[in-house]
């Protein structure tokens, strides 16, 4: 239900392009990637983890980031 909702959520904002997030919880959730073109690999680094803390209450967590 609650994807439904986020997904629904993303296509009502106008979001073109989103990628998943597995958070260390392993709660997968749609980041908006359109504001991240302009920061560098640390600030996504720092961006993910501190949603990664929203979620499941910790940033103590190590990120991997796979490019296609």
């Amino acid at each position: 239900m609650k994807k439904t909702l986020l997904i629904g959520a993303l296509f009502v904002a106008g979001i073109v392009s989103a990628f998943p997030f597995r958070t260390s919880c392993g709660t997968v959730i749609q980041v908006n990637d359109s504001g991240m073109g302009d920061m560098t690999y640390d600030q996504v680094i720092k961006t993910l983890k501190l949603m990664n803390g929203v979620v499941c209450g910790t940033t103590n967590v190590s990120v991997t980031i796979y490019q296609h």
